[in-house]
């Protein structure tokens, strides 16, 4: 249900309430023309179903891009909704996450989690609850926020709004997920060898940016430099090196003083390789994403897609092509988000970029 202000989102809220079949709310918010945090929160208590979501820089809402408005999304099961921020300090994430969510009866199976991708203890809250769960509990969600960069309250629980922290959704449904990115190696395994937080300082010991310059006009014979940095970037992006031969896809946004700015950690001492991609081989990892998110073949359920911004960004225009195969089960509903976290199978939980998620869990109403 796309409400394009909060007048219609306040009507939409107000009408879910009456059915007893919509146990929680996902609450998505594009960037564009967002309304203060006071003014959302007064629509907000409108509501006493579990709430969860946030602002991204763009949402999906029924099957199309929207700048703005918010995506209302019914879920028939019952989320337990808990917010951490702040106020929860770093070395007790572990017994807070515990605690909050000791109080789910039966079998958890799947946690939403949604997160300020500014956060500073974004990849430290991901490893606590994925120490406290493990890999036997589907994971979902994303990075919130504008593409400004700028820090403001971005995610929802229940009633309230959270700017340095996160907020999870704990719910007794099996998600069935599939994810995917097209991106394919174009270089050696290259040696991360310093860093700092989340800027590459050397590969292979040498200046990082020179190395990255280096493969760029071996492959495609283009001159990289500070000037066209982005246009060129975006075509290639760093892959971390898993066991399973896996790419975890790391989103290069700049360069200064030959060191590389990425959108998250690329932690030092792992192997990278550089990283290309064009429109068929993105649009064939959205397939496959599409494919493996129905492996269960529900004939009824419930949808959602977590798309990174970046792959906006790098179609452009082709960006329906994406969304058209994103609509082939259901009109898609979800957020372009800055960075996604997902666990296809019972693998470990990971933090991507450049990446889309396709979740699906059995509608039971």
């Amino acid at each position: 249900m796309y409400a394009q202000n909060l007048i219609v989102l306040k009507e939409l809220l107000i009408k879910v309430q009456g059915d007893k079949q919509i146990k929680s709310l996902l609450l998505f918010g594009g960037d564009k023309n967002r309304p203060s945090s006071d003014d959302l929160i007064v629509v907000m208590k409108e509501n006493t179903k579990p709430l969860l979501g946030g602002f991204f820089p763009e949402i999906i809402a029924d099957g199309l891009r929207k700048e703005e408005g918010f995506v209302l999304i019914p879920v028939f099961e019952e989320l337990t909704v808990v917010k951490f921020d702040n106020n929860v300090k770093e070395d007790c994430f572990g017994n807070s996450i515990a605690e909050c969510l000791s109080g789910v009866s039966g079998k958890l199976e799947s946690v939403f989690c949604f997160f300020n991708a500014l956060w500073e203890n974004k990849k430290s809250f991901m490893h606590h609850l994925y120490d406290e769960l493990g890999p036997f509990v589907n994971y979902l969600g994303g990075g919130a926020g504008s593409l400004s960069f700028q820090s403001f309250p971005c995610v929802f629980a229940n009633q309230e709004i959270v700017e340095h922290g996160a907020v999870l959704g704990a719910m007794k449904k099996v998600i069935s997920i599939g994810v995917a990115h097209g991106w394919h190696p174009i270089s050696d395994l290259i040696k991360v060898t310093e860093t700092r937080n989340n800027t590459v300082l050397s590969l292979n010991w040498k200046p990082a940016f020179d190395v990255y310059k280096e493969n760029i006009l071996n492959h495609s014979g283009l001159v990289i430099d500070q000037d066209n940095f982005f246009d060129i970037a975006k075509s290639y992006p760093l892959g971390l090196v898993k066991l399973d031969d896996e790419m975890i896809i790391r989103d290069p946004f700049a360069t200064e003083k030959g060191f590389l700015h990425i959108v998250d950690e690329v932690p030092e001492g792992e192997y990278i390789r550089i990283m290309h991609g064009d429109l068929g081989s993105l649009l064939e990892g959205t397939k496959s994403a599409v494919e493996n998110s129905n492996k269960l073949g529900y004939s009824s359920f419930t949808q959602i897609c977590i798309d990174c911004i970046s792959r906006v960004l790098f179609m452009q225009e082709d960006y329906k092509n994406e969304l058209t195969l994103m609509n082939k089960n259901q009109a898609a509903n979800g957020v372009l988000s800055i960075g996604e976290i997902a666990n296809p199978g019972n693998s470990a939980l990971e933090l991507y970029n450049k990446t889309v998620v396709i979740a699906q869990w059995k509608k039971e109403v």
